[in-house]
């Protein structure tokens, strides 16, 4: 027990010296901080500037078209669902057509009778119907109205577009909605079948203030952001600007917003931001504006000292601001975190 003893004395000692140490150098460390402040720079850039501006809207259609029965018959079929995807010209109801296709086939027999009576009228004046681009308009003309066969051919072309109106059809693609209608009842009791949503592009109409308005340009980028997925940002354009002040001291305008991505849907929700691209102007972080004295200030940060300057702030977005005048010059160093309790002339250590 005692040569133990002997031999773990010496290992606590050469232990708790190291301690005292590494405890020493420590403490060394932290006293070469204590008289600084530590902070992160970035350099002040000339370049473009994207003036933003935000509001709120709601996406719709740019084309829909709310879809209904012209006929009062039995719906033999419906032949898609909700948001189901179609192509153009894809039936989507079809209605029992016995009695238009009665009707067409009627006019059409009353249609050759009144050509057998049209090509008696001609031989009597001594023309025959085959030769009709010879025969005098007029006499042509008159021989049509006698024999009934004008008045035939347009009740066929009426029997024809009403039989027509057994199948409805898109008239564009889309994407289908609202869709009511269920089969073998009348379609009178349906006052829409569907609704037909075009969702390749969207219009998003949205308020702005009336002194940003004289800003705004057709042409100019547009971002949104919906609130169902806050993390995409996609692009459009802004297409108009309404002149007219409304009672709430806001100008409407409209951005169109193409669907590249498919997760946007009609009615959705979103944040607009419109940008404005400046070209050739002094660039720095917002963070790094603060204040004193009740005036803008930037800390710039030359051989580990730190300046302030007051500042004229020109314009900002969510991340960036422009600096006007020559108080800050391209490519000095400007404090960006750090800087809420520092002082004039005051050493600082940047955070690498």
């Amino acid at each position: 027990m005692k040569k133990i003893v002997l031999i773990l004395t010496p290992l606590l000692l050469l232990y708790a010296c190291n301690t005292k140490e590494d405890k020493s150098q420590m403490f060394g460390r932290m006293n070469r901080f204590e008289d600084k402040n530590i902070v992160v720079t970035a350099v002040a850039r000339k370049g473009t500037f994207y003036r933003e501006f935000e509001s709120n809207g709601k996406l719709e259609s740019v084309r829909r078209s709310l879809l209904s029965y012209e006929l009062n018959e039995q719906i033999e079929s419906v032949d898609v669902k909700n948001g189901q995807r179609i192509s153009k010209g894809q039936v989507i109801s079809t209605l029992n057509d016995s009695r238009q296709r009665h009707a067409y086939e009627k006019v059409c027999r009353n249609l050759d009778r009144a050509r057998l009576s049209l090509e008696d009228a001609l031989i009597n004046m001594g023309y025959q119907l085959k030769d009709s681009l010879s025969i005098p308009g007029n006499i042509l003309k008159v021989a049509m109205i006698r024999s009934g066969y004008q008045d035939a051919f347009g009740e066929k072309k009426l029997a024809l577009a009403q039989l027509a109106k057994t199948k409805i059809c898109a008239p564009f693609g889309g994407v289908v909605a609202d869709l009511k209608a269920k089969p073998y009842n009348k379609s009178g009791q349906y006052k829409e079948l569907c609704t037909l949503i075009d969702d390749k592009v969207f219009e998003v109409a949205f308020p702005v203030l009336e002194n940003e308005a004289s800003q705004l340009k057709p042409g100019m980028n547009v971002a949104i952001i919906p609130y169902a997925f806050d993390r995409d940002t996609i692009k459009g354009i802004l297409t108009e600007v309404n002149p007219k002040v409304d009672k709430t001291g806001m100008v409407m305008a409209k951005a169109t917003i193409p669907n590249r991505t498919g997760k946007l849907s009609d009615g959705m929700n979103v944040k607009v931001i419109v940008r404005d691209a400046v070209p050739n102007k002094l660039i720095i972080p917002k963070s790094a504006v603060t204040y004193r004295q009740e005036r803008k200030v930037v800390f710039v940060c030359k051989n580990d000292t730190a300046f302030w300057r007051y500042v004229n702030v020109e314009a900002e977005n969510a991340h960036y601001c422009i600096i006007s005048g020559n108080k800050i010059k391209p490519g000095e160093e400007v404090i960006t975190d750090g800087n809420f309790n520092l002082a004039h002339m005051v050493p600082v250590v940047k955070m690498k």
